[in-house]
């Protein structure tokens, strides 16, 4: 059992020592080609159009955005008018002590009293008599 250890700790400390020298080798400075002048020409040499300097990396450039078809101007025929639904106002002019914190909330947060006593079905004045009354007298 320990010589079975011995080998796979032997195999993962090479396959981390390969790793590690392939990555190594990804940052080591390439080495400089040498000027084309002091290259003599060998028989078996590359062609010269290929011992040139570097090439220069490609920069493929954006096509221009092909132009939009004209929108086609269809006359439309009588829209259809959306329904709105009416709103269903409270006729009581009572508003439940649960909901008290809630009107506090919204007028907290930036709604008018108008607009909340608009949205209950209510005057002005009875929201602010709920928001005027301290937290904890709420009625049971």
């Amino acid at each position: 059992m320990p010589s079975e250890w011995a080998s796979d700790a032997r195999v993962d400390r090479e396959k981390i020592d390969r790793a590690r020298q392939n990555a190594e080798d990804l940052f080591k400075p390439r080495p400089q080609p040498r000027p084309v002048d002091t290259v003599a020409p060998a028989e078996n040499s590359v062609p010269s159009t290929e011992s040139q300097a570097r090439r220069q990396p490609r920069i493929f450039s954006a096509l221009p955005a092909a132009p939009m078809k004209a929108a086609e101007v269809e006359t439309p025929g009588q829209p259809n008018p959306t329904r709105r639904r009416r709103t269903v106002r409270r006729e009581t002019g009572k508003i439940a002590a649960s909901q008290f914190g809630r009107i506090r909330a919204l007028t907290s947060y930036g709604m008018t009293q108008a607009q909340v006593a608009e949205l209950y079905g209510v005057r002005v004045d009875e929201i602010e008599r709920i928001v005027r009354e301290p937290k904890s007298s709420r009625p049971a």
